[in-house]
């Protein structure tokens, strides 16, 4: 077990929507946390609960210097989520995708090497790093053959990542997350459907056949995940995979938000594929479980938390109108 109450924790992209949920848990565990984020995706409203507790420092990774910060701060442990995490953008934008991801991760990592190499790394991949053709589910050992630019600059991290635990004994683990959903993310296809819904209850549109296969797992699990590893993981620059082990449908999901949502709209389908987009996405989480994870909220409840959250949020957009 890790004493947070005496450690010194630095998040990178912790006012963003995994980052800033991590934030919280660590100051709730009694953690000195200092957040990294240039606030071009993240927001300081998602640090508003513990924004009294968290030093927030407006860095850039991709061009600001980290070292006077880590010799600062001299932190215990550092866990990386800055990342451009959009799909689609880097299909239209390779180089914003490349810098923000590859080029932001082999920065932290030189100046962790430089400042404080024994300090533990959770670095933050994705499973858009397998592509089309993984079995499922799909293990950790299975072929990475990325579909998208973003797959591509997030293996291409996970892959400093492990050198620099091979060759420098930097003390490193990357969590490969398949899709995560959950309050205070405003993108990606939970939200995008809730959104679609709330502004058109008469039609949802569906992009695709709508047989797309998800193993969505909530961001309260994958904040649980990121302390299991810290704690019990060999930090050897191995990775794990961080899933909910429940795969549905989009169409699944679909009406399960309609459900919630008390609507019965007309379902379209129709459209190709966005560029980069996989098919199907079921990870083995057996490595993690050895380390003694288990997802602690069901795909269902933690369903029911964002639908919450959503129409409490978009209650109070309402109400400021």
């Amino acid at each position: 077990m890790i004493d947070y109450k005496n450690s010194s924790v630095l998040v990178t992209g912790g006012a963003g929507f995994i980052g800033s949920h991590l934030t919280e848990e660590f100051v709730r565990r009694g953690a000195s946390v200092t957040v990294v984020d240039n606030l071009s995706t993240g927001f300081r409203q998602n640090l508003a609960a513990v924004a009294k507790r968290v030093d927030l420092r407006e860095i850039d990774l991709v061009q600001d210097d980290l070292r006077p910060l880590l010799k600062e701060k001299n932190f215990d442990l550092v866990v990386h989520t800055v990342a451009n995490a959009n799909v689609p953008a880097s299909v239209e934008n390779p180089k914003m995708d490349f810098e923000k991801n590859a080029v932001a991760t082999f920065n932290l990592l030189e100046a962790v090497r430089g400042c404080i190499p024994q300090t533990r790394i959770l670095h933050t991949s994705s499973a858009a790093i397998y592509g089309q053709g993984s079995e499922t589910p799909t293990r950790e050992d299975f072929t990475t053959v990325p579909v998208s630019p973003y797959g591509v600059s997030k293996l291409a991290s996970e892959n400093y990542a492990s050198i620099y635990a091979m060759l420098y004994g930097l003390r490193t683990a990357t969590l490969r997350l398949f899709p995560v959903f959950g309050e205070r993310l405003r993108k990606q296809v939970v939200y995008d459907l809730m959104s679609k819904i709330h502004y058109n209850s008469e039609e949802l549109f569906i992009q695709g056949d709508g047989k797309q296969v998800r193993d969505f797992n909530h961001v309260a699990n994958v904040v649980e995940a990121y302390f299991t590893i810290a704690e019990n993981g060999e930090l050897r620059g191995e990775a794990y995979n961080i899933a909910s082990d429940e795969t549905v449908t989009i169409h699944e999901l679909a009406e399960m938000i309609c459900e919630r949502m008390r609507v019965d709209p007309r379902f379209v389908f129709g459209g190709e594929a966005r560029a980069g987009d996989m098919r199907r996405l079921h990870a083995d989480i057996s490595r993690l479980k050895n380390l003694g994870y288990q997802p602690r909220v069901s795909f269902i409840d933690g369903l029911d938390a964002t639908v919450a959250w959503f129409q409490e949020e978009m209650k109070t957009m309402s109400a400021a109108v």
